[in-house]
């Protein structure tokens, strides 16, 4: 029995391990950002060279808005 339970929470840490939030999947692109480009919700880094050194803009589209947000500047 307790060998059982070992094993279930061995596989429960290594389920919750590869499980990533939406958030953290955010990707840089190369290309500004448009309404189509983007999925509700979704949320991407690119370059607008407004930032300061070592940091880049987040860029997202509102789950119910059909617009482009710029959000703040974050490390790369």
């Amino acid at each position: 029995m307790k060998r059982m339970i070992i094993i279930f929470f061995a596989w429960a840490v290594l389920f919750l391990a590869d499980f990533v939030p939406a958030e953290a999947a955010t990707k840089v692109v190369t290309q500004k950002p448009t309404v189509s480009s983007l999925a509700p919700g979704e949320n991407v880094l690119y370059d607008d060279k407004r930032c300061p050194a070592g940091m880049i803009a987040r860029y997202s589209k509102p789950k119910n808005r059909n617009e482009i947000r710029r959000g703040q500047c974050v490390h790369q």
